[in-house]
């Protein structure tokens, strides 16, 4: 039996490890690291359990484990530039402005999860490979802060089968070969 990945847990940890609720005190330079790096993971595998699960809907557990494995971290990080740049008037792949948007306009939880995603990321690579990387517990908390927001902006693109959403999921699978194939 195969446990399944809860966002809540990750981002529990998260807290946990920044001290969210310790008393005073600093907690340690390697949990407030590790807790960047947590909240960055409970966001990615939350859109890799999204992506999955809305391609294969009501299909066997093991596809959706299988199509869970096809997403890259990269691929997500360029789809959220995407995103980033639509939303302010930047340039994007034409294909992508109209796979990504409605009469032009980016959903308000897209631009959210899009920033969201690069921010944690640009803090996950700090924490994990940046020997200055800084480490704060005010800055930590706020990564997981942001985490949790993109989660329920997600969750309620999930929940409203937002096309848009759908189509950011579909991009993060390949998106560069796709519009150029396209």
């Amino acid at each position: 039996m195969r446990r399944t990945f809860k966002a809540e847990d990750y981002l529990h940890l998260a807290d946990t490890l920044a001290g969210r609720t310790a008393r005073q005190g600093r907690p340690r330079t390697a949990y407030l690291r590790r807790a960047t790096s947590t909240a960055y993971y409970a966001l990615f595998h939350e859109l890799v359990r999204h992506g999955a699960n809305r391609a294969v809907q009501n299909g066997p557990e093991d596809h959706q484990h299988a199509i869970g494995r096809w997403y890259a971290h990269g691929n997500f990080r360029q789809v959220a530039r995407w995103v980033e740049n639509i939303n302010s008037g930047r340039s994007a792949p034409t294909a992508a402005v109209r796979l990504l948007t409605t009469r032009g306009q980016v959903n308000a939880d897209l631009v959210i999860l899009a920033i969201s995603f690069s921010d944690l990321q640009d803090a996950r690579h700090g924490a994990d490979y940046d020997p200055d990387y800084d480490a704060t517990r005010s800055a930590t908390l706020g990564q997981v802060n942001t985490a949790r927001s993109a989660i329920e902006a997600i969750r309620r693109m999930d929940k409203y089968k937002l096309h848009e959403f759908d189509m950011f999921l579909l991009l993060a699978l390949g998106g560069e070969r796709m519009l150029r194939n396209g």
